[in-house]
């Protein structure tokens, strides 16, 4: 990867990590205002619904509208780009509005499918919720497409950044909510995603964009993005319903456990959306390139370059969650009306999901190197593999692992379907270099393995605090874990150095590198 992308990559992984931050402090004010209860789970259903209905149709464009961006800028110009987004956005908002419709009439039955297991009071809430949410589909989709115009037009940061409204003004709402009424909470959300479309709109206009209220179905260029679309938006749907069995699953168990499986889940995701997608926003359009100059050399060394990346960042962080599951959760979340016992859900829920972090990196870098071949097929099939194996381990583990069994569900589907990646790629464009990434995979579960070792004998041997939790002591579990994990990345780096990962070596120079050059001014 030239130096300019790998800037890119780390600036955008910053940008990412503050949104994360602010969305995780956005749940923290969640859990301890509403606790894991009705309101919540709730809640989270109702707001996941709307983002389910139409995040295929979001994904599926903002895979596919980049490289006809400039398809229709290379022949029709600035003018032409105008009408092409224009025509593209007017039609989405009109899927969107029949989606908000058919949403409105049948909100009873979407709910039921989305979470069995909810009647009476909690049914009846989700439902209120849901008809106030479903506005958010138009929001949603304009926010998506914006968002690929900027990026194709040079503003890579913006996708990072729009999070960052939403999340400050749904804390709001929380706030608000926890004081008056939690429908406050409900209808702040939707004014957090109009937050975001307001955000983008400088930045649009700035780049000369000018809106035209033409529609034209008949236009080829429409008709081509329809053909690349179709595969990835139902890849899409079909990787949703991982989340729907998983929601629904949830809803037939205890209360709260809807909530404890999501916060799970963002919490073992955070990692994966701050590193993985940083660097797969930043290389599939390197990957692209070099696969439209059929440059496949190339193409194996950036891919396989951006997959030991992972593996060197991602596997410790595995370990490290696994680690402190329980004290990462006491420590943001364990306050309030989020009870000791939402913690143990939500920390079991983790720790199971943390098994497959990084084969969840590993599928999104694999499957953009697909579309850069222009392959969407085959991430599809994929997809596919993975909700079979998700919804057999679901119902066969929930029974003896209760939440525990829906998170380890997900993680082996993860798992299994990356082997499967790796298969199809190989098979498609040869040899990728397999050893050198087993090699780099191995030094690196060694170095993760005694990292964690010494970790956990920092933390409960020599801090000795343990399991020892109160409200009282919790800045002290957050300086003991800390340390710990400080001292665990000291010799995480030391190892891999020593190891000599080709990767690491790289990156140990650039660092020495630049001290250099700050020492001389």
């Amino acid at each position: 990867m030239a130096k300019r992308t790998k800037k890119a990559a780390v600036i955008l992984m910053t940008i990412i990590l503050i949104s994360k931050i602010t969305g995780f402090l956005r749940d923290i004010v969640l859990a301890q205002t509403f606790g894991a209860g009705d309101i919540t789970d709730a809640y989270l259903t109702a707001l996941n619904i709307p983002v389910v209905l139409f995040d295929g149709i979001s994904a599926a464009l903002g895979t596919t509208f980049i490289p006809m961006f400039f398809k229709v800028k290379d022949s029709d110009g600035e003018e032409g780009v105008n009408k092409f987004t224009s025509n593209v956005l007017n039609i989405v908002m009109i899927l969107s509005v029949l989606f908000i419709i058919v949403g409105m009439i049948f909100a009873p039955y979407i709910v039921k499918l989305f979470a069995m297991g909810f009647s009476g009071d909690v049914l009846n809430l989700t439902v209120e919720y849901l008809k106030i949410l479903l506005f958010s589909m138009i929001f949603i989709a304009a926010n998506g497409l914006i968002s690929s115009y900027l990026v194709a037009s040079g503003d890579v940061y913006i996708s990072g950044l729009i999070s960052i409204p939403f999340n400050i003004f749904v804390i709001g709402a929380i706030i608000l909510g926890s004081i008056t009424n939690s429908y406050v909470m409900v209808f702040g959300t939707l004014i957090a995603y109009i937050a975001q479309l307001l955000f983008q709109l400088p930045f649009l206009f700035k780049k000369g964009y000018k809106h035209r209220l033409k529609i034209n179905f008949k236009d080829e260029n429409i008709k081509q993005v329809v053909y690349l679309v179709i595969p990835v938006f139902f890849g899409s749907y079909v990787g949703q319903i991982n989340s729907i069995v998983n929601r629904t699953l949830a809803s037939t168990l205890e209360k709260g456990s809807i909530t404890a499986l999501n916060y799970a889940n963002k919490l073992s995701m955070f990692a994966v959306g701050v590193i993985v997608v940083a660097l797969s926003t930043v290389i599939y359009p390197v990957l692209s390139k070099l696969a439209s100059e059929n440059n496949i050399k190339g193409f194996k060394a950036n891919l396989s370059k951006s997959i030991n990346i992972i593996v060197i960042l991602m596997v410790p962080i595995m370990i490290m969650i696994m680690d402190f599951s329980t004290p990462i959760v006491r420590i943001l979340f364990e306050e309030g009306s989020f009870d000791s016992h939402a913690t143990y859900l939500t920390s079991t829920a983790l720790s199971c999901y943390s098994v497959g972090i990084v084969a969840y990196g590993l599928r999104e870098i694999l499957a953009k190197g697909f579309y850069s071949l222009q392959d969407t097929k085959t991430p599809v099939k994929n997809a596919t593999i993975s909700v079979v194996i998700n919804v057999v381990f679901s119902i066969v583990l929930v029974k003896y692992m209760g939440i525990g069994g829906l998170a380890l569900a997900s993680s082996i589907s993860a798992i299994l379907t990356t082997m499967l990646l790796f298969i199809s790629l190989r098979k498609k464009i040869g040899k990728l270099g397999f050893k050198n990434i087993f090699i780099t995979f191995i030094k690196v579960s060694i170095a993760s393995v005694i990292m964690g070792i010494a970790m956990k004998f920092m933390y409960n041997d020599i801090l000795g605090l343990g399991n020892g939790f109160t409200i009282e002591n919790r800045k002290f579990i957050g300086v003991d874990t800390i340390i710990s994990v400080s001292v665990g990345l000291i010799i995480y780096i030391v190892l891999i150095l020593l190891f000599n990962i080709k990767e690491v070596k790289e990156i140990s120079e650039i660092v020495v590198n630049r001290i250099k050059k700050y020492k001389k001014k």
